[in-house]
């Protein structure tokens, strides 16, 4: 509970001005509330008086005009605190927004472990109904424990004048506020879990989704649409049982807290009437009791619903919190040396395996790549190719030995400024909504005309985007679904080139350009970017004529680098690997 406490006070300190704000609302909204009665009493009993004993009021309509007046302040006060639900909705928007960036600002920083760990439609589940949806953590950090603060200072704001007027009265109103506390209390551990069950579910549900619209083309191809069906109807089926099972606890407890209130309020009608008959209390204090007792019933229910719905908003906190720390290797973004240029790249006594297998994919592999440097690796697949260009761009980290890029430990280096002077062009290309022209913009979004120009001739796209209709401007689709995989591996390639890199790392690129357009690409990195060093990923030993030596890893993954004669005279399973993929 306390760290939830102080996770609450955290982001009310970020939000200070708008919170005393929403304080200020909230008493004057109260203070206007059960001022209506009070003024309703003070005119009953007036005229009751004035009729009685109208000696006693030589001025009558003075004393009356006077309390009209007293209504009209009211009126007029009621009038602006009536724009408070609109500005407390408002910042409930305001919490959701600045709660999503800063969770996805800590999850854009995470390693590849983060991403094993939570599946893609778990991450958006978190993201969005952890933190928008009723009752979830921005309606409980606004609307929720503004309306409970609303509820407690109007009851407290009652209470005061009710005790003022009629302490026996007043002790009969406030009684069915401890049984709601020893209620909740023994149902509080079971609505938590019920909620944290629940909010799986609907990840599980986001995590089907995800997976069968983002393989939609594999699912048709292989007719696998009732299958999916099916997985669907199961993660719905479990969904709708955890969703009843917290519907059901909801009802009940609502149902126990009215009943509660109901009766009371019953006592109190019974108890305040025959005191007004007796003369204990005037009419005018019994419409007043009657009536703060009717405008406490929602206040006195919605303070056991602040506890509930904390419950739920506290299972969505932790799941928030659950992601936020989860340890990563990546440091601060803005620590570190920073590097500008590329003055070579250095591996000495490299090794890495991943979670969960026990045979190394990296077996202390030592080689240097110089400035200007073309190094193709080539090896069995899954032998740790695209390991290698993940580890220098720092997307993971070795388990021993070191990497020197620029003469400097890679631990030591500020890794934006590192992913400023690298380009990488990934196995599987990866666009996002929008233009051709934002995809590759995104990377250098302050690159020159010429610079842009450039990269697409050098790409092989200038032609191929003449020709459509919106030229540049043609939308690519979710996840590029708009254009060829040739089409998407260049718009990458242009990506890429359009941030000037030092480093180029074109991971398998080949697979998806033709022996022409691999030829028309090298010619113009040569031409176009001279000075660039490349580290090349592929099968195609045609690449083998474009490049200035290579990296070779065995099946024990050990490093073996020289050129392409070196190798072949010295290294005989580097000599049977090429044997064997001619074959192919």
């Amino acid at each position: 509970m306390n760290k939830h406490i102080r996770w609450i006070i955290t982001q009310y300190k970020a939000q200070k001005w708008f919170v005393l704000i929403m304080i200020f609302f909230t008493l004057a909204s109260s203070a206007v509330q059960i001022a209506y009665p009070y003024a309703f009493k003070r005119m009953i009993d007036l005229l009751k008086d004035i009729l009685q004993t109208p000696e006693l009021h030589p001025t009558p309509m003075v004393e009356v005009n006077r309390i009209i007046m007293l209504f009209l302040v009211i009126g007029i006060a009621q009038f602006f605190t009536g724009f408070y639900p609109c500005f407390r909705a408002w910042v409930n928007l305001r919490f959701e927004h600045s709660l999503r960036i800063l969770y996805f600002k800590h999850i854009a920083r995470k390693d590849y472990r983060f991403f094993h760990k939570f599946r893609t439609g778990d991450i958006v589940t978190r993201l969005t109904d952890d933190l928008s949806e009723f009752p979830k953590i921005t309606w409980f950090l606004g609307s929720g424990i503004f309306r409970a603060f609303n509820s407690f200072s109007l009851i407290m704001f009652s209470l005061i004048v009710m005790f003022s007027i009629n302490a026996k009265l007043t002790l009969l109103s406030i009684a069915p506020l401890p049984l709601m506390m020893v209620v909740f209390y023994f149902t509080s551990e079971k609505l938590y879990t019920n909620f944290e069950r629940n909010q799986r579910a609907i990840s599980n549900i986001n995590n089907q989704l995800e997976m069968s619209f983002s393989g939609i083309r594999i699912v048709k191809s292989f007719v696998s649409e009732t299958k999916y069906n099916r997985f669907f109807d199961v993660a719905l089926e479990r969904r709708f049982k955890t969703e009843m099972s917290v519907v059901k606890l909801n009802a009940i407890l609502s149902l126990i807290y009215q009943y509660i209130d109901y009766f009371a309020q019953i006592g109190v009608i019974l108890f305040g009437g025959y005191m007004a008959v007796k003369g204990e209390i005037t009419v005018g204090t019994f419409f007043l009791f009657y009536t703060y007792l009717s405008m406490m019933i929602y206040p006195l229910l919605d303070l056991p619903q602040l506890f509930v719905s904390g419950k739920q908003a506290f299972v969505n906190i932790d799941r928030l919190e659950e992601m936020k720390a989860h340890p990563t290797f990546n440091k601060d973004e803005q620590q570190g040396v920073k590097v500008d240029r590329f003055t070579g790249l250095s591996f000495k006594q490299v090794s890495f395996s991943y979670p969960g297998k026990d045979k190394l994919t990296l077996n202390e592999i030592s080689f240097e790549l110089r400035p200007g440097e073309k190094m193709l690796i080539l090896g069995a697949t899954g032998c740790g190719k695209t390991t290698i260009a993940n580890l220098i761009l720092g997307l993971i980290k070795a388990d021993s030995g070191k990497i020197f890029f620029s003469d400097i430990d890679l631990e030591d280096i500020n890794i934006r400024s590192l992913r400023d002077v690298v380009a990488y062009v990934p196995q599987e290309p990866s666009l996002f909504s929008g233009s051709i022209k934002d995809n590759i913009l995104l990377a250098n979004e302050s690159a020159s005309e010429a610079e842009y120009q450039l990269a697409l001739q050098a790409s092989q796209l200038k032609e191929e985007i003449d020709s459509f209709v919106m030229k540049d401007q043609t939308p690519v689709g979710q996840r590029g679904l708009s254009v060829s995989g040739g089409q998407k591996q260049r718009i990458t390639i242009a990506r890429a080139l359009i941030k000037q890199p030092k480093l180029l790392i074109l991971d398998d690129i080949t697979a998806s350009l033709d022996a022409e357009n691999e030829e028309k690409l090298w010619l113009s990195l040569n031409r176009d970017y001279p000075g660039t060093g490349a580290i090349v990923i592929s099968q195609r030993l045609s690449t083998l004529r474009y490049v200035d030596s290579v990296l070779y890893i065995d099946s024990a993954g050990r490093g073996h680098k020289g050129t392409h004669d070196e190798l072949v005279f010295n290294n005989r399973e580097y000599h049977e690997f090429l044997h064997e993929h001619l074959k192919k």
